[in-house]
């Protein structure tokens, strides 16, 4: 969806982008676990990201962003 379709999309565009940087984090701390082990406390920071990244989409959901359908609660 461009900007002409949602005059939100300005809006949504930074919030996206931390979210994907938030991704990489997690990627980077699932990396340090394979390399060097786990722990409770590299546990407590992909779970703190996840959280992060939960709470990017709630700013989204504020803004008006469509939530994609895939991704949808199927339980009934």
């Amino acid at each position: 969806m461009d900007s002409e379709q949602n005059p939100n999309e300005e809006q949504y565009a930074p919030v996206k982008d931390l979210r994907k940087q938030i991704d990489a984090c997690v990627l980077s701390v699932d990396k340090l676990t394979e390399q060097y082990g786990g722990s409770r406390a590299l546990s407590l920071v992909r779970t703190k990201l996840e959280e992060a990244k939960m709470w990017g989409g709630k700013r989204l959901e504020e803004l008006g962003s469509p939530f994609p359908k895939d991704l949808a609660d199927k339980a009934e």
